[in-house]
């Protein structure tokens, strides 16, 4: 594998168009292509196919106008067609709270540029309050 200045740059604007409600990125940047799956944090967040995702991706970035994520310093890489993405942004609510968040994003390499085909987007929950103890983790 190799970094991915490019893949990280579509990263950085990913955040960038949450924050600014521009669902028209994700229409360009997800993948039409059988096979595309985009999970949010909630659990009836599982959505298949590039119809469905940019929908919803389209309404709830209405919903929730005035919420910001704000990118970090993400790893990026590639190997030939495929790469990957993830980061550790804060999500900011319009009233000021903010929260971390992880988002990984696969892409693979189209006929017209890099297109997502698997997205990711989680709050991190500690082991002890979702399963009552805490395993190894280092």
């Amino acid at each position: 594998m190799e970094p991915s200045n490019e893949l990280k740059a579509l990263y950085l604007r990913s955040c960038e168009a949450i924050s600014s409600g521009d669902y028209s990125f994700f229409e360009r940047y997800f993948s039409n292509r059988d096979g595309v799956l985009a999970i949010g944090t909630d659990p009836t967040e599982w959505w298949s196919g590039y119809a469905t995702i940019t929908r919803v991706f389209k309404s709830q970035l209405k919903e929730l106008s005035g919420l910001q994520l704000l990118a970090d310093a993400p790893q990026a890489y590639r190997e030939g067609s495929i790469g990957w993405v993830a980061g550790q942004p804060i999500l900011k609510f319009s009233d000021g709270t903010e929260m971390p968040v992880r988002l990984t994003a696969v892409f693979q390499k189209e006929e017209n540029g890099w297109k997502i085909v698997q997205w990711h987007f989680s709050m991190g929950i500690p082991n002890e309050d979702s399963i009552g103890e805490m395993p190894t983790t280092q």
